[in-house]
């Protein structure tokens, strides 16, 4: 009787130890989509300046307003990244690509980047995302 509650108190240890881990993986994996977002806008080059500038920054809106939000409700983790609370439509032509102004805007790919850095990272902590 003692073994089984000594098993049952190390399983409740483990699991305890297991969901620490996980939220703490999970904020850290919003840290990083943020600043991988962020590093996109602030590194792809523009292609709406005549000037060669080397990335998407004009007022700093675009890359102020991404941002990463970490939520657990029970047992789920949710982790959002993105222009979560200021959504411009001219966020989403310099995400995806199309037309501004006349000109043809090539993707900058800041969500994709941010999703494979993400996948990256808790792969590496062992949680399939």
């Amino acid at each position: 009787m003692q073994l089984r509650r000594g098993l049952q108190a190390f399983n409740r240890n483990v699991v305890s130890v297991a969901k620490k881990d996980t939220v703490e993986a999970a904020l850290t994996a919003g840290v990083i989509a943020k600043n991988v977002g962020q590093n996109t806008i602030a590194t792809t080059p523009s292609s709406l300046s005549n000037v060669g500038k080397d990335n998407r920054i004009w007022t700093g809106r675009m890359y102020d307003s991404y941002d990463a939000d970490v939520k657990q409700t029970g047992r789920q983790i949710r982790i959002r990244y993105g222009w979560i609370s200021d959504k411009a439509k001219y966020f989403l032509i310099q995400e995806h690509g199309g037309k501004a102004f006349g000109k043809d805007v090539t993707p900058m790919h800041a969500l994709t980047n941010s999703t494979v850095a993400v996948k990256d990272y808790l792969k590496s902590k062992g949680i399939q995302a």
